[in-house]
């Protein structure tokens, strides 16, 4: 049986990542991530994090939905479609009378059918540009890397 709580420690949120080959957060910034997260869901098997999902927000009209992950020997059980559903639960509840909001988010590579069952719309669509992200490694001192 699956529950859902909103705590992860900063081992078993890299333990998440791991499992579907993403880069380990150094764990000062993954506790900065998590503990400035404007809501997280988190799904539990046997006491045992197996996925996962957070909103960042500027408190305004912008959420950014990230770190949505299902360990791959638990994907298929409908974890990931409860926590996005209930992220947008939360934003809807969120969002005031005769508001606006922008939900966006950076889906994985080709999991892009995932979300457009939700609604998402994969870019370029209508007035929106193609997303585009970059990452920044810091090697040393004087070396910064981009990729």
């Amino acid at each position: 049986m699956v529950e859902y709580k909103d705590y992860i420690s900063v081992e078993d949120y890299n333990e998440l990542r791991s499992s579907v080959k993403w880069i380990r957060v150094n764990p000062k910034r993954a506790k900065k991530a998590l503990d400035n997260s404007y809501h997280k869901i988190i799904a539990y098997m046997d006491e045992n994090p197996v996925g996962m999902a957070r909103i960042v927000s500027d408190g305004g009209y912008t959420y950014f939905i990230t770190d949505v992950i299902v360990r791959p020997d638990c994907q298929g059980n409908h974890i990931g479609s409860h926590m996005i559903e209930e992220l947008l639960n939360f934003i809807k509840e969120d969002v005031g009378e005769n508001e606006t909001v922008m939900v966006s988010l950076m889906a994985a590579f080709e999991r892009e059918d995932f979300y457009e069952r939700f609604g998402f719309h994969t870019r370029p669509y209508g007035n929106h540009g193609p997303g585009m992200s970059m990452w920044l490694s810091r090697l040393s001192s004087n070396e910064v890397v981009k990729s």
